[in-house]
């Protein structure tokens, strides 16, 4: 009974977390397909992929800063529980134990990963104070005006478009995650990671970026920050960024970029994303599963490899969608989600957590 209170209580933070994500919007507004009625087709298989490696990795008994290297972004893993628990009610074969296993896990890293607000139901620090006050002395700091401001936000917004392209919006947060914000006397630093910003195994080169990571340093005063759910979803409460910016450093593969650097990387990677929305639209419905099912999978590459198991879909995974229309009537279609409550009403949390945690 304790071990069950332990874990309802992070389903129950998680959703405060997560729905902010939600909040407002329609399952109309993800692209290209939609995603919770296509998952439920053959995320328990993909589950059971899952256990294989938590089995031969052991990782039941290993530590986040053990397993750190192999694991994707906080944003990353939230995501990931995010999917699963809407998609239980519609699973062809339901293994609770599996799923209890698989969550559970997840849920754990993000709780040894950002101890703070592990479900960035307002942030999300995942460095220790004395990492942040070693990034805070030893970044290569430029001293920002309003102007340099607005090219800083630029490189931003295309290297967000770059990774919608590169990964969807089904894996937006394997690409993109925000850390902190990080309080100082006077102001506050926050920290935008784009990981890998070419993704070879999903695009050929002619779609990659030249560079495959960028962090992105901000020092901002008078601006408060707050993290929702995800790190794309980051929301300014107060004051203004543009003024507010008062030190910055852009790191593309280790090096710091100067501005006109900033400039030239922002140019090539909103048109590398021009490029793949554009192969995108070419695709018909069978690439487009095809298509995300790679991605989604691609996200725990690290960990498969580890585990010398094949990452990519499985011949019965791919078998599950061939030639099958997506599934129908999980989710109401243009029904906005307005309350916590009505987010785990609407998204199966309250089936999931009765079924898979009450078994």
């Amino acid at each position: 009974m304790v071990k069950k209170e332990k874990y309802m209580r992070w389903i129950d933070k998680f959703n405060q977390g997560i729905f902010q994500i939600y909040a407002g919007q329609t399952i109309e507004g993800f692209q290209p397909l939609d995603f919770f009625h296509f998952f439920p087709m053959w995320y328990d298989l993909w589950i059971e992929q899952i256990i294989l490696v938590m089995d031969t990795l052991n990782l039941d008994h290993k530590s986040y800063q053990e397993l750190k290297g192999l694991l994707s972004t906080p944003s990353n893993i939230r995501a990931i529980l995010q999917k699963i628990m809407p998609s239980w009610r519609a699973f062809p074969v339901k293994n609770p134990t599996s799923c209890r296993r698989v969550t559970n896990f997840f849920a754990r890293m993000l709780e040894e990963a950002c101890p703070e607000d592990p479900f960035a139901e307002n942030a999300s620090p995942c460095h220790t104070a004395r990492e942040i006050n070693n990034l805070h002395t030893t970044v290569p700091w430029s001293v920002a005006d309003p102007g340099l401001a607005k090219i800083y936000g630029r490189l931003i917004t295309a290297a967000g478009s770059l990774v919608h392209g590169l990964y969807n919006d089904v894996v937006t947060d394997y690409g993109w995650d925000t850390y902190g914000p990080y309080q100082f006397d006077r102001g506050i630093m926050l920290i935008r990671h784009f990981p890998d910003c070419q993704a070879p195994e999903l695009w050929g080169a002619q779609f990659r970026a030249t560079v495959k990571e960028i962090l992105m340093y901000g020092y901002y005063e008078d601006v408060e920050w707050k993290i929702a759910g995800v790190g794309c979803h980051t929301i300014v409460k107060k004051g203004s960024p543009v003024t507010g910016l008062k030190k910055y450093a852009v790191l593309a593969d280790g090096r710091a970029l100067n501005v006109s650097e900033i400039e030239a990387l922002t140019t090539e990677l909103a048109a590398k994303a021009e490029m793949i929305y554009r192969d995108i639209r070419t695709k018909d419905f069978e690439e487009l599963k095809k298509m995300v099912m790679l991605q989604e999978c691609f996200q725990l590459k690290k960990l498969f490899d580890a585990a010398g198991i094949d990452w990519r879909p499985t011949a019965e995974m791919l078998a599950r969608i061939k030639d099958k229309p997506l599934l129908t009537g999980l989710i109401p279609p243009g029904k906005m989600v307005t309350s916590v409550e009505e987010y785990k009403e609407m998204f199966g949390i309250n089936i999931f957590a009765r079924e898979v945690f009450d078994a």
